[in-house]
């Protein structure tokens, strides 16, 4: 490696001291009168209140990055950080973060999902004020003014004194045991080829992502023949995707077998299918999804755990059992996995749909089943609805 190409890659002394005198900057405007980026950056602010998702706690220097961070949506977050290489930049959203309390973890692989502040880590920090206003009876206007890492601190100060989350138990639809017999034998077989996590936010042993045969093959061109015909030219990227399918041909019919079997339109739909082996906890959003998605979990964990929870609003979290089963969830509401023995083997299906070709499904419901009394003579699950009242720390 060149002299060159190692000062490009790495943080230097340089991007060191950038990173501290940004930061010291950002610290002593973090307390100072505000106005929102929206107005400096057209001279006027038109944005509906309250909340304004633009507001900004300091006063603007024209250099450091606003309070928003790396989300910052008018620009600030390219000041002073252009000319840091790629790891410094990092670097300082990591050392800001931190310093201004806005995020745990710097990613959904990293944070404990059996703690409240990790579910609330994936909404938007305007989200996060208007909870504080519409549930905990702040002030709108007040909350505007606060940086994310008070808005946080204050949202669970709130839910500690007041009013804390319980869990409900859903159950998703049964899928033909012989069916998933044969899919867990597929699973084994994948897992043994692939080791790789291609998703590293997520906290998982294998990750893979199949793409639909629609979603590659809807590029057609003119026929060379000179015929009127049309023929399919794939891109790279799509020559690839097909590439992927074809080698897991057999793992895709099985999966789609299963799919057809509980919703025969959503399976002519869907445009990705995710493949996991291990996924543990990682509370996300999937902010692409254009749908609800299906998820179905195999192997020797316990029934009952290892299911997909999903906010289903501020005071409710929905724990969908998807073992040997199809659950629908929406996961454009922060979700994650439950808690599972991690000496258990669990795998999972997740067909979901992103295609800019499929119409967009405005979020309704987190989940869509219904939420269940079980007896507590049931083997698979002795919890029941009044059971799963649970708080969650």
């Amino acid at each position: 490696m060149s002299t060159t190409t190692a000062t490009s890659t790495a943080t230097t002394e340089t991007d060191k001291e950038a990173i501290a005198a940004a930061l010291r900057r950002e610290e002593e405007q973090l307390e100072q009168p505000g106005i929102c980026c929206q107005f400096l950056r057209s001279g006027t602010c038109t944005q509906p209140r309250p909340p304004c998702r633009f507001r900004h706690v300091e006063i603007d220097d024209g250099e450091v990055p606003c309070s928003f961070g790396a989300t910052c949506r008018n620009g600030h977050k390219q000041r002073v950080l252009q000319h840091m290489t790629k790891d410094a930049q990092l670097e300082y959203w990591r050392q800001f973060n931190i310093q201004n309390n806005n995020l745990v973890g710097a990613s959904p692989a990293e944070r404990d999902a059996t703690l409240l502040r990790s579910q609330l880590e994936p909404w938007s920090t305007g989200i996060l004020r208007l909870r504080l206003a519409t549930e905990f009876g702040e002030d709108h206007n007040a909350m505007d003014l606060l940086p994310r890492g008070k808005v946080m601190l204050l949202l669970l100060k709130h839910y500690e004194e007041t009013r804390q989350r319980k869990m409900v138990r859903v159950l998703g639809t049964p899928v033909d045991k012989e069916l998933c017999d044969e899919l867990l034998v597929e699973l084994r077989a994948w897992s043994l080829k692939h080791t790789v996590n291609t998703r590293p936010s997520i906290h998982a042993a294998s990750y893979m992502i199949l793409r639909s045969p629609s979603e590659f093959q809807q590029h057609t061109v003119p026929a060379l023949d000179g015929t009127d015909g049309t023929v399919v030219r794939l891109t790279k990227k799509a020559h690839i995707a097909a590439k992927k399918l074809q080698e897991q041909q057999s793992l895709w019919d099985l999966a789609q077998r299963a799919i057809e079997s509980i919703d025969p339109k959503y399976a002519q739909s869907f445009s990705a299918l995710a493949i996991t082996k291990s996924f543990t906890g990682s509370p996300h959003i999937d902010k692409q999804n254009k749908r609800p998605f299906y998820g179905l979990s195999l192997g020797d964990f316990e029934d009952g755990t290892g299911g997909v929870c999903v906010e289903v609003d501020a005071f409710i979290v929905a724990h969908v059992n998807t073992k040997s089963r199809l659950g629908k969830v929406d996961g454009r509401y922060p979700h994650w996995v439950a808690p599972y023995d991690p000496s258990k083997e669990r795998y999972s299906l997740i067909f979901y749909s992103t295609s800019h070709l499929q119409e967009y499904c405005q979020p309704g419901p987190a989940h869509f089943g219904e939420v269940v009394v079980e007896d507590n003579d049931n083997d698979n699950d002795t919890s029941t609805a009044e059971d799963d009242d649970q708080i969650i720390q």
